[in-house]
């Protein structure tokens, strides 16, 4: 028998292979089309979530209907509104049976977010986690596309004024500060400030001893109008001042003499829900107590009561400011404010009853101490720079009064680290959303 020629082997192979690759085409052009509309509705979806999360949240700051019950009913309401739309006939959801794949969470802190049953929990998520969406061509190939979304909402963060602030100041680190009209609003006054992933400097606020570059007997407290003596000092750390005391950039920060060792304490320390001294009369649930201006902040230091212990040795002074060494132990053993917003494993919660978010975070003045004027009787005036938002590292340690430093974290800005204030009285704000830090999806 004769055999095949080579070129009468080769008959049909190439039919083969163009089989096999248009098949292929096929298959990537469903996964390419299927995968376009995938992405489509997940996108619809997560706009459905965000518009549910932030009518809740709109609804838990109504000054009535705004229980965690009400808020639930008008973010299923608002999905139900929204999925019976246009646009959302490939979304497999029965709008009838919402409660059954719709999980409604409330946390006291948006950042990062933590489930509580508590009645002042009012930042509120939104999770869908499974959406079967309906597919064309890759049916084949995947029985079925899934999608989820996820979505925080609340009031944003509180916008504090500058009158809003504690009554101490801090030094300008730097020795040759520009002019109040030059100073560029992402100014940082000479320090390193920290964000959500890096840890900035530690400056000593508050020094126990008389090294301070205004002058001797001079510990750095500002003479407000609602911070007069001993208590009013006291009350003003605790956070209990008014909007009479204000202090603008390129007014005069007007100091006075006096350590008021205890007064510091008492008052700072009100907000790692530390009631002692004669702090009793303020604690919240108290007889008196119930303000919020003597709030514990919500997340305390798990090495609370127990503080490091800092001496003026442990500070750099080159240019005025003391700033704790980054290189030394008790920088790293310091809770740090990455940790603080971070890593809920390093803190804790006391009485959520009588708590706010974000009470360590402060509002100090920072002046330009290079040439304070003498006013006489131990004040002095000094050329107001601007504020800084400060996180306080931790409480004010207990013993002699040379003892008694105050530390803080300088943070970039009190309104942008995604964490918001619970109570709406504060201040102004608005509802904003803000990302799930427990998932990718929103």
């Amino acid at each position: 028998m004769k055999a095949l020629s080579h070129r009468k082997q080769q008959k049909g192979a190439v039919l083969v292979l163009v089989t096999i690759a248009l098949f292929t085409l096929l298959g990537f052009t469903a996964l390419a089309l299927d995968g376009g509309y995938l992405l489509l509705n997940k996108t619809r979806v997560q706009d459905a979530v965000d518009s549910a999360a932030l009518s809740g949240a709109k609804t838990l700051s109504l000054p009535e209907y705004n229980t965690h019950a009400d808020a639930i009913v008008v973010v299923e309401n608002t999905l139900k509104n929204i999925l019976e739309g246009d646009g959302f006939e490939q979304v497999d959801i029965d709008v009838d049976r919402l409660s059954e794949v719709v999980n409604v969470e409330f946390s006291l802190e948006p950042v990062p977010f933590e489930h509580s049953d508590s009645a002042d929990a009012r930042y509120i998520r939104v999770t869908i986690d499974t959406v079967p969406v309906n597919q064309f061509f890759s049916q084949l190939l995947i029985d079925t596309w899934q999608v989820r979304a996820s979505a925080v909402a609340g009031a944003s963060a509180t916008i504090r004024e500058p009158c809003q602030i504690i009554p101490l100041m801090m030094c300008i680190n730097s020795t040759n500060p520009p002019a109040v009209e030059d100073i560029p609003d992402d100014y940082d006054y000479g320090f390193n400030p920290s964000d959500e992933d890096n840890r900035g400097d530690v400056v000593m606020i508050k020094s126990p001893t008389q090294n301070t570059p205004v002058g001797p007997g001079n510990f750095l407290a500002v003479d407000l109008e609602d911070a007069n003596g001993a208590d009013g000092f006291r009350d003003g750390l605790a956070g209990a001042l008014t909007d009479a005391s204000c202090i603008s950039p390129g007014e005069e920060i007007i100091t006075k003499t006096g350590n008021m060792a205890g007064p510091t304490e008492h008052g700072l320390n009100t907000r790692f829900g530390d009631y002692s001294g004669n702090m009793g009369q303020f604690e919240p649930g108290s007889a008196n107590g119930g303000e919020d201006a003597y709030f514990a902040d919500c997340s305390v230091p798990l090495n609370d009561p127990d503080t490091i212990e800092l001496t003026d040795t442990d500070f750099s002074t080159d240019t005025g400011s003391a700033v704790l060494a980054s290189s030394s132990d008790k920088y790293n053993q310091l809770q740090s404010y990455v940790d603080y917003i971070g890593d809920p494993s390093t803190s804790k919660l006391p009485d959520t009853t009588y708590c706010s978010p974000k009470r360590r975070l402060v509002k100090v003045p920072v002046g330009d101490c290079n040439n304070p004027v003498d006013k006489g009787n131990g004040k002095h005036a000094i050329p107001s720079l601007g504020t800084m938002c400060m996180y306080l590292s931790q409480r004010v340690t207990d013993g002699p009064g040379n003892e008694k430093y105050i530390v803080a974290e300088f943070v970039k800005n009190c309104t942008a680290e995604g964490s918001g204030y619970s109570e709406l009285q504060n201040g102004p704000d608005r509802l904003v959303l803000y990302k799930d830090t427990g998932s990718g999806d929103s």
